[in-house]
């Protein structure tokens, strides 16, 4: 029920209303009556009504004065005015005031009624929209930090500009007139949302909120932005949550830390961590991989060569297949050609640090440096052969279909009578013996995870440059055809699905 007030000096006029009128009826509950302005402002003050039905003059405070210093202090309650002819100055000066009810002296039970149905009516009509007002702001206040999420995993993915929302959100942290940088958890499993509010929550204790700007993750890794005035206390944090990490989830959980740098520069940091991430040493002991490690390599260039995949290769077949795409990469990426010492002999180091890895940047021919690299790889992870004349042969065939396997050609009569210069009776029983599959599958395989792992490395490249480097012609055609056979959908397609995973 509504609670109303009446002030009115006329005591027949207030009196019958209050007494003679059966409010409940009308949805009303009266809260008491006034005789002037002064008295109904202290009413108005104890009993908090949500209608006031006054009238204009009155002695010691009038109508006019009650509404205006009512409105000061209670806006949301609403006035009716009682006001009789030859009145029309005050009750103009009521409309300036916003009231919009009025009831003419003198007055019966029906007009008043009428009119308070109709405030009762707008009240109603207030509260619905308050209430989705309120209802709306819970869900923003709900959303926020998910759109504040997702706006940073867009400048991170440089997806789109810093727009204004963003921009006012970094102005609220205060990040413009501050250095900021980014920390980043990888694992090899996709970190679920307790995993990430353990990490997060482990931070923010040890740092304190207000250092703790932004979080989100992608695909394998949680990314956190922080105050650059924290940079120098990160790695017993790091230390910290390595282990209370390890209580709950033996995984290994590998850490990268970006160099300092402005808001601007949010999509370089997550390059550096990124290039850390993908190509960074996953060695128990290491706490977490700086990029003022590796200040000397260009961030994409510790991205041409999977560090970690070759270190947890199992077969000669995949040496091959790592090292056969960052050939790749290499030959793509035109820019960085030059680039393939440095990157070589990054992934070298980090592989045996102790070893004189300079004389394998020294063989230009790509189709040999794959054979020496390979073989020294696999040597030295306790892959190489033995006295098996089989095993060493099909080591042979790998590598040359890796040394071919752009060339539209490929077929097992080319390769036995060109390359291996081998029966080609023995050559299929061989590799279906070893490879536990029909050449033709093999190789159709391997291309397509090749076409999707470049897909993956240059998600803007044209698809007839990855048609041809994985074997297949510069049309498309068959290789788009091949592509939605194997993997579900077309190479377009998978650019699409790509996108979406980040």
């Amino acid at each position: 029920m509504y609670k109303l007030l009446i002030v009115d000096d006329e005591d027949v006029e207030r009196e019958g209303m209050a007494d003679f009128i059966q409010w409940e009826k009308y949805g009303i509950s009266l809260a008491g009556t006034a005789w002037n302005g002064v008295e109904g402002y202290e009413e108005i003050q104890n009993q908090m009504p949500d209608i006031v039905i006054t009238d204009i003059k009155m002695p010691v405070m009038n109508g006019i004065e009650l509404i205006r210093k009512t409105r000061e202090d209670f806006p949301d309650i609403v006035f009716i005015v009682l006001s009789g002819y030859g009145e029309y100055e005050y009750t103009s000066r009521a409309m300036e005031l916003g009231v919009r009810h009025y009831i003419l002296k003198p007055c019966d039970e029906a007009k008043i009624v009428e009119v308070i149905g109709k405030v009762t009516e707008e009240l109603k009509v207030r509260e619905e929209k308050k209430r989705k007002e309120d209802d709306m702001r819970t869900q923003v206040k709900r959303l926020a930090p998910r759109a504040r999420e997702q706006m940073f995993r867009n400048v991170l993915l440089n997806r789109e500009d810093i727009h204004k929302d963003f921009e006012a959100y970094l102005g609220d942290c205060g990040i413009f007139r501050r250095e900021v940088f980014l920390l980043a958890f990888h694992k090899e499993k996709w970190f679920d949302y307790l995993e990430q509010f353990v990490v997060t929550n482990i931070i923010t204790e040890l740092l304190g909120s207000s250092h703790v700007l932004l979080v989100t993750s992608i695909r394998n890794d949680v990314l956190l932005l922080l105050d650059g005035r924290v940079f120098d206390e990160i790695q017993p944090v790091i230390v910290k949550v390595k282990k209370e990490y390890e209580k709950f989830d033996s995984s290994p959980l590998q850490t990268a830390v970006s160099s300092r740098g402005s808001w601007e520069q949010i999509h370089g940091l997550y390059e550096e961590v990124s290039g850390l991430l993908k190509m960074g040493k996953i060695d128990a002991d290491t706490d977490a991989l700086w990029h003022g490690f590796y200040k000397d390599i260009n961030r994409e260039e510790l991205m041409l060569i999977n560090y970690r995949a070759l270190r947890a290769a199992k077969s000669y077949d995949a040496i091959l297949f790592e090292l056969y795409l960052g050939f790749v990469k290499m030959r793509l990426r035109g820019d960085l050609a030059g680039r393939k010492e440095a990157a070589i002999l990054y992934v070298l180091d980090m592989l045996y640090e102790d070893e004189d890895n300079e004389r394998w940047v020294k063989e230009e021919d790509d189709r040999e440096l794959l054979k020496l690299l390979a073989d020294y790889i696999s040597e030295k992870q306790g892959l190489h052969p033995g006295g098996d004349k089989e095993e060493r042969r099909i080591r042979d065939i790998l590598l040359g279909i890796y040394q071919n396997i752009s060339s539209q050609e490929l077929s097992i009569q080319w390769l036995t009578k060109e390359v291996l210069y081998m029966n080609q009776d023995y050559f299929g029983r061989v590799f279906s013996k070893c490879m536990k599959q029909k050449y033709s599958s093999y190789l159709l395989n391997v291309r397509i995870e090749l076409a999707k792992r470049l897909i993956w490395y240059f998600p803007e490249i044209k698809l007839s440059q990855i048609a041809e480097e994985v074997g297949y012609p510069a049309d498309g055609q068959y290789f788009s055809k091949t592509f939605r056979k194997l993997v579900g959908m077309s190479p377009s397609d998978y650019k699409d699905y790509i996108q979406k995973q980040a």
